[in-house]
């Protein structure tokens, strides 16, 4: 697959406000001040990274999302961290006025650079999504016409401040990158496939092109990981489809299965390990949860401000002290802002599984209707 074309920045308020450096390649950095002034940060001393992911912004569709990311970054500034990771789905639209939102939402927090922010693309922040029931029979034939290059550089446009200074082991891919933030190297990847009428109906499926592999390879032999704690940043899952509370219903796991997979699982798997990855934080389920694979710990944090069944703000955090680090939820004593109905989100995936049986070969052996709390694909 193709490295994505670097287009014009789009003429919008957004564009206007951020100077983007060229996306195609690093920042040319000696490699002391990629590793940092640090000389390898001793996990003797403290660090908190704080990971959440799936905010969905909204202006026009979620707006109690905006007032929950302000009163989950007002909790986590009261509570003291050092880095803050987000792994996508920042926006519900991916269109640039709910990106300026988000940006003014973090500038005011003082979080707008690279030294505080780290950030990768989700599916929403690429294709959008729908948000009512009738529209999941028109939301595939939409964004078949989505200019994913456009939006993919729209998103590195929105949080511009973020990706200062970080490094890539080809100058020819935006991803991956490498950040060097206390004890750890983040390594971000950009798992949003491109749209398919078989393998990517939604835009909701996952997958790496071959250039983030070739990526991965490389900085397994560079050596640059070397007195770091590698940390994978990413947005799709690992750990099967369904929630908790959801393992029984069987038709939602079939759902699941067809529209919200990350292909080549076992391959990433393999090279995370090569690597010596320790963590590995995504979203994409709206649910936080801790699980282990392979001896690699997973932290999913797409439940931090809505539709998680725990109706608390919520984060992730890896914390490091006197040579430990130990990776918890903290959840706070802050409901969501008005949840989204479990009316809207059944009557959506009974359009959903229709669509499927109809239009979908592979999915024919879904039926009727479904039982489920709501969801954003």
């Amino acid at each position: 697959m193709s490295t994505p074309e670097i287009l014009p920045k789009p003429q919008t308020a957004l564009s206007q406000a951020v100077s983007v450096p060229n996306q195609s390649t690093p920042i040319p950095l000696p490699l002391e001040d990629l590793l940092g002034s640090e000389e390898h940060f001793s996990i003797r001393e403290k660090f908190k990274l704080v990971h959440i992911s799936d905010l969905h912004i909204s202006f026009q569709h979620y707006r109690e999302h905006i007032k929950s990311f302000r009163l989950l970054l007002r909790a986590l500034e009261e509570d003291g961290f050092d880095h803050l990771l987000i792994t996508g789905d920042i926006t519900s639209t991916g269109i640039a006025d709910d990106f300026f939102i988000v940006r003014e939402i973090l500038d005011r927090a003082r979080l707008l650079s690279s030294h505080k922010l780290t950030v990768v693309p989700g599916n929403h922040d690429i294709f959008g999504g729908f948000h009512r029931a009738v529209d999941v029979l028109s939301f595939p034939e939409g964004i078949r016409s989505v200019d994913y290059d456009r939006n993919l550089n729209l998103f590195a446009e929105a949080f511009a401040e973020a990706f200062e200074g970080v490094y890539r082991p080809f100058e020819d891919a935006f991803y991956p990158f490498v950040k060097f933030v206390g004890p750890f190297a983040i390594i971000g990847l950009n798992s949003i496939g491109r749209w398919s009428s078989l393998k990517n109906l939604f835009g909701s499926n996952g997958s790496l092109d071959d250039r983030q592999f070739e990526g991965l390879r490389a900085l397994e032999t560079s050596g640059i990981l070397k007195g770091h704690i590698p940390v994978i940043a990413l947005h799709h899952h690992f750990n099967g489809t369904a929630r908790d509370n959801a393992v029984g219903n069987n038709r939602w796991v079939r759902i699941e299965m067809q529209v919200m997979k990350l292909r080549k699982k076992k391959k990433l798997l393999r090279q995370f390990q090569r690597l010596g990855v320790k963590y590995v934080l995504h979203g994409h389920i709206h649910h936080n949860e801790l699980y282990n694979l392979r001896g690699l710990q997973f932290a999913n944090g797409g439940g931090a401000v809505y539709d998680d069944f725990v109706e608390f703000l919520k984060y992730n955090v890896v914390e490091c002290a006197d040579g430990e680090c130990h990776l918890s939820i903290v959840t706070l004593p802050i409901p969501f802002q008005q949840r989204v109905t479990s009316v809207l989100g059944r009557e959506k995936l009974r359009t959903m599984s229709s669509y499927l049986k109809n239009e979908v070969p592979i999915a024919g052996q879904i039926r009727d209707a479904i039982s489920k709390p709501a969801v954003l694909l």
